[in-house]
């Protein structure tokens, strides 16, 4: 009987020991996998900012340098295009 019993208190400690490491294991792993989606998702926010103020800048400088029926439907197309970018 005690035999049994020694061996169910191996059993319930080994088993603790594999909870304990996967625990804080885990805990680690899936806190450096969501720092990660969190500085890819800053990333991306600020390359479609830095696309945004390109093209405005763009947009901007090709309004006052250019003149005539092309450049009103260039700049039609820009403004659509800039449009788009804004509802990134």
């Amino acid at each position: 009987m005690i035999d049994g019993l020694a061996e169910g208190l191996n059993d319930i400690q080994k088993k603790a020991e594999k909870s304990l490491i996967h625990f804080f294991t885990a805990s680690h792993s899936k806190s450096t996998s969501e720092t990660r989606k969190q500085v890819m998702k800053e990333m991306e926010k600020e390359s479609v900012q830095k696309v945004k103020s390109a093209s405005k800048a763009y947009l901007d400088s090709f309004s006052s340098s250019a003149q005539g029926k092309w450049s009103k439907a260039v700049d039609t197309a820009f403004k659509n295009t800039n449009k788009v970018l804004k509802d990134l």
